[in-house]
């Protein structure tokens, strides 16, 4: 089976992944729950400090 949603965290040589398949997600809706529901699972409750993006980047629109 494929899996849906990747999830991966990078911390200076090291990184995790964890996959999510397709009965553990709904992907057919974009949802800011789950990214921070992932967030804090790995975090806790601390800030997650995103760099500014560079020059000329832009949004990809669903």
């Amino acid at each position: 089976m494929r899996w849906s949603v990747l999830e991966y965290a990078i911390q200076g040589k090291k990184f995790h992944v964890s996959m999510k398949y397709p009965e553990e997600v709904n992907v057919e809706i974009i949802d800011d729950e789950r990214r921070e529901a992932a967030l804090r699972a790995r975090f806790g409750d601390k800030p997650v400090v995103y760099p500014p993006p560079p020059k000329g980047a832009f949004e990809l629109k669903p």
